[in-house]
């Protein structure tokens, strides 16, 4: 019976259903429908790590997310992430079109900047999950002229923090420089 709430709460999430509330462990929980969020505005600054027309959509709030960040991102056009990584995993769970999720391995660093090399290359498209241990350098986004867009999971630290994101400007093929 637990099973079956489970799953009908992630298809209450996913707005399969048009009820204003889901139960889920015997709990009432408000719904929203991804659909629906607008942009936030609060975000506006976070336009430096991204390259190209990308919406950002923190509906950590909206589902009232208390141990992680949760963002509804769309990539217009070809749009993707600067380099990056996490000090928590990150689970991306796509919701549209055709993306592409790049792995950097770390061979050298110093002063702020970083030698990288291409560890994996894997395109992604709607119903994919995949997760993004902490530390490990990536970028995603849409692949050329199409759009994309996923739901991304950040885990909080193990002291329950809200886990940073290091950003770096880059070639995406040799090297990297942190975003101060």
């Amino acid at each position: 019976m637990l099973q079956s709430n489970k799953i009908a709460s992630l298809q209450l999430f996913l707005g399969k259903e048009k009820t204003n509330y889901y139960i889920a462990q015997n709990e009432k929980m408000k719904k929203d429908n991804i659909n629906e969020i607008k942009p936030d505005r609060l975000l506006a600054q976070k336009r430096d790590y991204f390259l190209g027309n990308v919406l950002l959509h923190d509906i950590s709030k909206k589902i009232e997310a208390k141990d992680q960040k949760v963002y509804f991102v769309v990539f217009k056009n070809g749009a993707r992430t600067k380099l990056h990584y996490h000090e928590g995993g990150q689970a991306l769970f796509v919701t549209g079109e055709k993306g592409i999720l790049d792995l950097y391995t770390k061979y050298s660093s110093g002063c702020g900047k970083v030698k990288i090399r291409l560890n994996s290359k894997s395109e992604l498209e709607a119903g994919d999950m995949v997760y993004i241990p902490k530390y490990r350098l990536h970028w995603h986004g849409a692949l050329k002229k199409s759009n994309f867009s996923h739901i991304a999971f950040n885990s909080f630290t193990k002291k329950g923090k809200e886990a940073r994101t290091i950003w770096y400007e880059s070639d995406f093929t040799s090297y990297g420089t942190k975003i101060v």
